[in-house]
């Protein structure tokens, strides 16, 4: 791609040389804020395949091919310097890809849509929502479902790939204003260094043995059924790595819970076999005959249980917790109105369920996840009288 393409009457360069890259990162470097997003596929893997990178500076837009580049550690050294700050939006997908693709992230992020969220725009705002409502501009989507893998890239693909960087940092540039005249740009830095704690954890095991907490329905198993899931819950996690395969291809929600129902008794009992792996009613018949034998295995190992705690499971609240959820959500969406805030930013209905349920468990609320700063400084007086008033 020779000749000189534009966006919106900004240039673009397609870059695709190696050398290109690490002279524009010790260029970029010297910026205090860049566009990013990415262009991936992941229909039928675990971990997403990068087909573009997308960075924009105040003067041009830069489409560079993965494909063709093999040394990233010009941009590596860029994500690691503090003092340039990378414009994203919604970018929790973004991050993940950048964390297993490069292994590592930036040191600073301002992510538009929870500014927007910050400013009351919306909770999930689009990019092209943001673009036409703050700048009135039109951005196409036709291209969000494309084959970003396949070469060459066509000039429509060019296209929507430019402008999803081709308008960041004005929509910055004009949410930052806002967010500094309300006085919540600390709010918003945590929120942002929150994205990137979260994006970090993403390949850590000691995060993958809390994910039975999310499983539906997890929680209508006894004890031992529930260690079982949890154990079951990470070797999928560590199937699906190493076989680069989603979770669902693995085994499903549903097949975990049916294997773990069958499993807790026998596990009680020390009548645990491999009989009641293979013969598990309602798991599907083709991965217990690839399975059942390691599955076995791992279940009747004590040694590698983690221990689980029933009480952090989405079962249904009693009708005195249903009743404090519905009083703190309508304080919650109030202070949000008064602050002029989306509602689901400060306290998402999760966000609450977990305070309630720290309650219902210790018998005092635990300031701690989503509810650390700036949420519990706003909310701790009217939530802490509603939770812990008597019935």
């Amino acid at each position: 791609m020779n000749e000189t393409l534009f966006c919106d009457g900004m240039p673009m360069e397609y870059v695709s040389d190696t050398a290109r890259l690490n002279t524009l990162c010790l260029e970029w470097g010297a910026e205090q804020f860049l566009a990013v997003d990415t262009e991936f596929e992941r229909t039928s893997t675990f971990y997403a395949r990068i087909g573009l990178l997308q960075i924009a500076d105040s003067r041009c837009c830069y489409l560079v091919d993965p494909l063709c580049i093999d040394d990233w550690s010009g941009f590596k050294q860029l994500l690691s310097t503090p003092s340039c700050t990378l414009v994203m939006h919604s970018c929790s997908e973004d991050l993940s890809l950048l964390q297993t693709f490069l292994g590592c992230l930036p040191i600073s992020l301002f992510d538009t849509q929870l500014a927007a969220a910050f400013l009351g725009i919306g909770f999930s705002i689009s990019y092209q929502g943001l673009i036409e409502q703050l700048l009135g501009v039109v951005v196409a989507k036709d291209e969000t479902r494309s084959d970003w893998i396949k070469r060459p890239l066509s000039d429509k693909q060019i296209h929507y790939a430019a402008a999803d960087v081709r308008y960041l940092l004005q929509v910055r540039e004009i949410l930052s204003k806002q967010i500094e005249s309300k006085d919540m740009a600390n709010w918003l830095r945590a929120e942002c260094k929150q994205q990137l704690v979260s994006a970090d954890r993403l390949e850590q095991k000691s995060q993958w043995e809390s994910y039975y907490t999310d499983v539906s329905n997890a929680w209508r198993l006894d004890i031992h059924g529930l260690q079982a899931l949890q154990q079951l819950c990470v070797w999928r996690e560590q199937k699906a790595r190493q076989r680069n395969k989603p979770r669902s291809w693995i085994v499903k929600d549903n097949d975990l819970l049916s294997l773990c129902a069958a499993a807790s008794g026998p596990l009680k009992s020390g009548n645990f076999t491999l009989g009641v792996v293979s013969n598990a009613e309602g798991v599907d018949g083709r991965f217990l005959s690839r399975n059942a034998p390691e599955l076995y295995q791992l279940l009747k190992d004590s040694s590698n249980r983690s221990a689980v705690d029933p009480t952090l499971l989405n079962k249904p609240l009693s009708a005195s917790l249903r009743n404090k959820l519905k009083l703190s959500r309508l304080v919650a969406n109030a202070k949000a109105e008064e602050l002029g805030m989306s509602p689901e930013l400060l306290a998402r209905k999760k966000f609450l369920v977990e305070l309630l349920r720290s309650f219902e468990r210790d018998g005092e609320l635990q300031w701690s996840g989503d509810f650390v700063g700036w949420r519990r400084d706003l909310l701790e007086p009217e939530l802490t009288a509603i939770i812990t008033k008597g019935d």
